[in-house]
C-alpha cells in the first residue's frame, strides 16, 4: 500500500488536510532516505572505501 492509499482510506480529510498530510509523509521519507545515505557512507569510510578528491576529479574529466 503506498501513500496514495493511505491518504485515501483516511475518513474526514479534506484537500487541503490530505495535502499537508503528502507534504509531511515525503518530508519524513526524504529524512529516512537521507540517514539511510549517511550511514552507508559512514561505513564506507569506517572500511577504507573512500577516494581522494583528485582520483573523483579527474575520473569525472575523463568521462567527459
Amino acid at each position: 500500500m503506498n501513500v496514495e492509499d493511505i491518504i485515501a482510506h483516511l475518513p474526514n480529510l479534506d484537500k487541503r488536510e490530505r495535502t499537508l498530510l503528502q507534504n509531511a509523509l515525503f518530508e519524513l521519507q526524504c529524512d529516512f532516505d537521507l540517514k539511510e545515505a549517511i550511514q552507508e557512507n559512514l561505513a564506507d569510510i569506517k572500511s577504507g572505501r573512500v577516494s581522494s578528491h583528485q582520483s573523483v576529479m579527474d575520473e569525472i574529466k575523463n568521462a567527459i
